[in-house]
C-alpha cells in the first residue's frame, strides 16, 4: 500500500499541473477591437480581431499606426489596448 501512495501523488500532481497550464493557455481571448475615429472622437468598430494576450500591439490595418481597444466604456472611451493575436 504504501509503495502506491508516491506514484499515485506523483501523478495526481502532473494531472493538476496540466490542468493549470491549460487553463492559463486559455486566457487568450480573441476579441473586437475598436479605434478612436479621429473626426469624432467616437469608438468606433475597427473591424477587426486582437488578442488580450500582451505582444506586440494591434493595429487598425487602414493605416498600420492606429492603436486598437477593446470594447467601448462609453462612446467616446475605448477599453484597454489590444494585441496582436
Amino acid at each position: 500500500m504504501r509503495k502506491l501512495i508516491l506514484p499515485v501523488t506523483i501523478v495526481l500532481m502532473g494531472t493538476g499541473a496540466a490542468f493549470a497550464t491549460k487553463m492559463n493557455s486559455s486566457k487568450r481571448i480573441i476579441v473586437d477591437a475598436y479605434r478612436i475615429d479621429a473626426t469624432s472622437g467616437q469608438c468606433v468598430d475597427a473591424k477587426q480581431k486582437c488578442s488580450t494576450i500582451f505582444s506586440d500591439a494591434c493595429t487598425w490595418s487602414e493605416d498600420n499606426v492606429t492603436p486598437l481597444h477593446a470594447a467601448p466604456i462609453s462612446p467616446t472611451m475605448c477599453g484597454d489596448e489590444l494585441f496582436k493575436p
